[in-house]
């Protein structure tokens, strides 16, 4: 996911680009920020090929990510929410561009209600996965699919479903965290975070969006007008059961050594 930041949420210091590489967090006069890699460090983000991973000093303690305390290493992912020494900081993502346009009459696709799901990672509904075989709404109302309880949560607050085979997010009772970004409205990635608050946080599991478009675009193996070339001659070696012939064979040598052999 192109390009991460960091978000102070506490004071005044200004987001830090998460480009590749090791970057590390210490204290500084007006709280938490970036010191150079040879000073004293609380926290080490490092931005590879494999993710975004969090590193904690050996002696510090009261790390929590999503409210999960974290003692070394943790993974991250954008939308998290980090708290140490007294600050709050956010791990957000560019989210800018995605915007939904409903696919009004376009027919429903009825495997990508299979290939994607919505898995808690956090809350009440930490490690629930549903399907989005038909539109989930999230909110404290009684007759929602995901019941969240809070109150800046609406009765329906936001709805996940599936419009033809693109993941649409639409907040009807306020704003909904994308990625650490506030949004009303947003087409969903297959890793995307979506969170209620700090603690209840879901995330889209399914194909990048980039292997369902190649799979529309490739053509058919065989075209269903072109005739398949026949299967080429098999050599006389390979019509011959040589298992049988074997088992023949042995039962041949086994019958003359009991033949011969009484005697």
């Amino acid at each position: 996911m192109d390009e991460l930041r960091l978000r102070f949420l506490d004071g005044e210091q200004p987001d830090l680009a998460l480009g590749p590489g090791v970057h590390a967090l210490g204290r500084l006069p007006h709280g938490l920020g970036p010191v150079a890699g040879d000073a004293s460090w609380l926290l080490q983000v490092c931005n590879d090929r494999r993710g975004v991973w969090l590193t904690v000093a050996d002696d510090l303690r009261g790390v929590h990510v999503n409210g999960r305390p974290v003692q070394h290493v943790a993974f991250l992912r954008a939308g998290d929410s980090i708290h140490v020494d007294g600050n709050e900081l956010l791990l957000a993502a560019n989210v800018g561009g995605r915007i939904a346009q409903p696919r009004t009459g376009a027919p429903r696709d009825p495997v990508a209600s299979l290939r994607h799901a919505l898995r808690g990672v956090g809350g009440n509904h930490h490690g629930r996965s549903l399907s989005l075989d038909r539109p989930r709404r999230i909110g404290r109302g009684p007759e929602v699919d995901v019941r969240i309880d809070g109150p800046a949560i609406a009765e329906q607050h936001a709805t996940v479903e599936l419009d033809g085979d693109q993941v649409l997010l639409r907040a009807e009772g306020g704003e909904v965290l994308l990625n650490g970004q506030r949004v009303r409205e947003s087409l969903l990635q297959s890793g995307d975070q979506i969170a209620f608050d700090v603690q209840h946080r879901f995330v889209l599991e399914g194909p990048p969006a980039a292997t369902l478009a190649a799979a529309r675009k490739a053509p058919p193996a065989f075209p269903d007008d072109v005739d398949l070339p026949p299967p080429p001659p098999r050599h006389w070696s390979q019509r011959v059961p040589w298992l049988l012939v074997a088992a023949i064979l042995l039962a041949a040598g086994l019958s003359g050594l009991l033949l011969f052999g009484a005697r």
